[in-house]
């Protein structure tokens, strides 16, 4: 088990769909909700100690898995024009691929079977995804939720 390799990338991955803001008056309703929710789950995100160590992150990754299931529940009540909505599905899925990324580091850190290698490969494998549904909001009208 990596003892005292700090996990702190793990924690900025869970930091996926945060960044939202206001919206003006002319934003579409879509938008304006989206970028609430956003703004909501960042704010319970940033609440929660970022972990430095694996035993950190066994209580950490729970409750921002959590936030991360809300805010994708909610995320996906709204209701996009029909050109968005294949963007935003796409969106949607790949933050519910990393969600599983971040549960099966759980599952190890769990097991007490994760290797420091581990953590890189799981930060690059995060990355990778919230370049891709960043892109992927963005082409949904959903630029805030993406920055």
């Amino acid at each position: 088990m990596a003892g005292t390799h700090s996990i702190a990338p793990l924690g900025a991955a869970c930091l996926l769909l945060a960044g939202c803001g206001g919206s003006g008056s002319s934003t579409p309703k879509y938008v304006a909700a989206g970028n609430t929710i956003c703004a909501e789950q960042l704010t319970q995100l940033n609440r929660l100690s970022q972990p430095t160590t694996p035993e950190q992150a066994v209580t950490y990754l729970p409750q921002a898995l959590a936030i991360m299931q809300r805010e994708t529940t909610r995320l996906t009540a709204l209701e996009l024009p029909a050109s968005k909505r294949a963007q935003f599905q796409a969106a949607l899925a790949g933050t519910r691929q990393l969600a599983a990324v971040l549960h099966g580091v759980l599952h190890k850190l769990h097991s007490g079977v994760i290797e420091i290698s581990a953590f890189a490969q799981v930060q690059a494998q995060s990355d990778a995804l919230k370049a891709q549904i960043d892109a992927h909001l963005r082409q949904a009208g959903l630029a805030r939720c993406a920055q």
